[in-house]
């Protein structure tokens, strides 16, 4: 699992802004109508795509089981998850962000406040979660009602969701999309 950012060249860091040196972008897929997820060093070498299977505008938060409590990792934000066939791929698309605290992760950050700003103003930085399929986790019996899927969605998705009385997108609980 990655949890971290991405600035507006597509380069992934970790949550203390770190370099993980590698890319994540959404490209063309063969046909008109795919897309991929594309995985690569920032080199260039030893890319991987992933064809989308799914994708919608949801509204997610993140959080993390410790001895069956939830710590929570990363504020409800906006933004568009894609399902793809290693994973899933969420990327924060805030409409409005505090100048004081500008992140969504609720983590304490080891950056200097005016690297931060510039981070997320001038690199067009951005929350990041990916999620390979081996770590997704779907809790048997904790949600008892399944509802309407996302129109984009794949059938196979049990995941909390709810719909967002202002539009076509979901609110989606614990950085899970849901049918």
């Amino acid at each position: 699992m990655i949890l971290g950012y991405v600035d507006v060249q597509d380069r992934i860091y970790d949550l203390n802004f770190a370099t993980l040196r590698l890319r994540v972008r959404i490209e063309p897929g063969p046909s008109a109508s795919e897309s991929r997820v594309a995985f690569s060093q920032v080199a260039g070498e030893g890319a991987r795509a992933y064809r989308v299977i799914g994708e919608a505008d949801v509204t997610a938060e993140a959080a993390m089981d410790h001895d069956g409590h939830r710590i929570p990792l990363l504020r409800a934000v906006e933004g568009h998850l894609y399902r793809h066939e290693a994973g899933l791929l969420f990327f924060a698309n805030p409409g409005k962000r505090d100048p004081e605290d500008p992140g969504f992760f609720l983590v304490k950050l080891r950056a200097m406040p005016s690297a931060v700003r510039f981070f997320f103003e001038d690199q067009e930085g951005r929350e990041l979660i990916s999620i390979p399929n081996d770590e997704i986790l779907i809790p048997r019996g904790r949600f008892a009602r399944r509802g309407p899927a996302c129109p984009t969605m794949s059938e196979d998705w049990v995941w909390p969701a709810r719909r967002n009385p202002a539009g076509d997108a979901c609110t989606c609980s614990s950085g899970s999309p849901s049918s």
